[in-house]
């Protein structure tokens, strides 16, 4: 979409259900070279920015849809040339008039439903989610971004996924993962310290596979009976699918989206005197995913991957 069609980010990252930054992110691993501001700027001149703004009374926003732009993109150009810009109220009430008042009850209807939140409904009527929250206030309607109602939405699992986490045999299971390891991180080497233990197979991926064998308990209702049943799924127990990890290193590798099972197979082979292509080859990953890997790994202490980077 982005290579091949020509469409920019903004637009791109609305189809996959991403932020503009993870997907640029996204194409830099793969060599996709990431288009700058100015190939937008020379694509849309400047006079039909200020026709659409001015003599059309469009907003900034309508304009940046129409062209595959940022709406920061068209306040600066506009700034830069000197155009007077409305002010945020006069923008406000020209959005909030686009939708009639015999739309603001299925407005209320959708939102109260709990299958959908602000930005999906704003959207479908091309105005900002400010406009959709002014117009279910004013109905009386309490905003909440709880429930079914938020994108992240899981199906309630949230208080199971805890009682799992914490329980007495989570604690067993992660114990034994570090006496095995001999309480010695497997990516850096280092025994003792604050350790965590990692999920090779994510926990999160494990317990929709439960929730999927017992489909007819709700995750929400009968939390007690699905903890209960929890203790007898074995892949949640699975001592090879946890392994050793300093608290430290865990949590870099998580915040820069790096898999910490990888990132301990690159660091083994380097180690070893693997090449970054070998390694990219063996593991079948592109040469740029084991770069940035071996990068993000030499933050966590291992000499040789300073070296290396």
């Amino acid at each position: 979409m982005y290579r091949d069609e020509g469409l920019p980010t903004t637009v791109v990252s609305k189809a996959v259900g991403c932020c503009v930054q993870t997907l640029n992110s996204r194409l830099r691993q793969h060599g996709v070279a990431v288009r700058s501001a100015g190939f937008y700027k020379q694509k849309v001149d400047f006079e039909t920015i200020r026709h659409e703004y001015e003599d059309l009374g469009m907003t900034m926003t309508a304009i940046a849809n129409k062209h595959g732009m940022n709406p920061t993109s068209v306040f600066e150009r506009l700034k830069k040339a000197g155009v007077r810009l409305r002010e945020r109220v006069a923008e406000w009430r020209s959005n909030h008039e686009k939708i009639p008042e015999s739309e603001h009850r299925v407005i209320r209807r959708r939102y109260v439903s709990g299958t959908e939140h602000c930005g999906k409904i704003a959207r479908d009527y091309g105005v900002h989610r400010s406009t959709i929250h002014a117009i279910l206030k004013k109905g009386g309607v309490t905003l909440s971004h709880a429930g079914a109602r938020n994108p992240y939405w899981k199906g309630g699992c949230t208080k199971l996924h805890d009682r799992i986490r914490n329980h007495m045999k989570a604690q067993a299971w992660r114990r034994a993962c570090m006496e095995r390891d001999d309480f010695t991180c497997r990516m850096t080497g280092q025994r003792g310290g604050k350790l965590h233990v990692h999920h090779i197979r994510s926990f999160s991926t494990i317990l929709a596979e439960f929730l999927a064998c017992h489909a007819d308990l709700d995750p929400e209702r009968d939390v007690e009976r699905l903890l209960s049943l929890s203790l007898d799924f074995a892949p949640l127990w699975d001592l090879d699918n946890g392994m050793t990890l300093l608290a430290s290193a865990h949590r870099r590798l998580h915040a820069n989206h790096v898999d910490p099972a990888l990132a301990v197979q690159v660091t083994r082979l380097k180690e070893q005197g693997w090449s970054t292509h070998r390694i990219a080859m063996s593991l079948r990953k592109s040469w740029h995913v084991i770069d940035r890997v071996l990068r993000v790994t030499a933050a966590c202490g291992l000499p040789e991957c300073r070296q290396v980077a």
